[in-house]
């Protein structure tokens, strides 16, 4: 991955990666990355990592690349199902990111297993008034929603009205069986507010970390 290196031009070694998808997802996706540089795929096994070529291993924190980094996943989300990186992972060579694609082979396919197919969707319960709510209601909202779902993860309580915030992982086709639910409580609890977000890309449920190697360890 290189230019020509004269009066304004530079040389670009490096290779950014934006995300892993499965080797079959893979359906002619045609994406510009960060500083116009197209988006191609390095193959390893079933998966392949989506890349472009960068100036630079060591990439600062700006804010302009980084949202543009988050659209980018965004888009490629909307076409396939993907494991993101985080803003500026940056590797030297194929032969490093193969070896660290080696590494994180089994979580990948573990991720892949669990996600495909599947939405996130928030759900965050206010209380509209100060009082006290009885754990009985909060065991039956998380019930109800845990029927519709395959797995949950709980967020930051941030307020105290904010009785709870959680993601949900759900079957794509139970999205309008999950929204009805939501609708039923909200019917039901007048008492109690629903904040319902979604459908978004199922990154809640991937615990995998790879660092590009301005990090030492991955």
């Amino acid at each position: 991955m290189e230019t020509e290196t004269s009066a304004g031009k530079e040389q670009e070694d490096f290779i950014y990666v934006y995300g892993i998808i499965e080797k079959k997802q893979e359906l002619g996706l045609k994406l510009t990355g960060l500083r116009d540089k197209p988006i191609t795929t390095i193959h390893f096994m079933q998966i392949a990592a989506l890349v472009s070529s960068y100036p630079t291993l060591y990439p600062l924190l700006e804010e302009k690349e980084a949202m543009q980094h988050a659209k980018i996943l965004n888009e490629i989300a909307e076409k396939v199902t993907v494991i993101p990186m985080a803003y500026g992972t940056v590797f030297k060579s194929r032969d490093v990111l193969e070896e660290v694609l080696l590494k994180s082979h089994g979580a990948i396919i573990a991720a892949f297993a669990l996600i495909g197919g599947k939405i996130e969707l928030g759900v965050k319960v206010v209380k509209q008034q100060a009082d006290e709510i009885p754990k009985e209601i909060i065991k039956e909202i998380l019930d109800l929603l845990n029927k519709s779902s395959v797995r949950c993860a709980e967020g930051n309580k941030f307020s105290e009205r904010l009785l709870l915030n959680y993601s949900f992982l759900v079957d794509e086709n139970k999205f309008d069986e999950f929204s009805e639910k939501i609708a039923e409580l909200e019917s039901k609890h007048k008492e109690l507010k629903f904040l319902f977000t979604g459908p978004w890309p199922p990154y809640s449920f991937i615990d995998i970390k790879i660092k590009g190697e301005q990090n030492a360890a991955y």
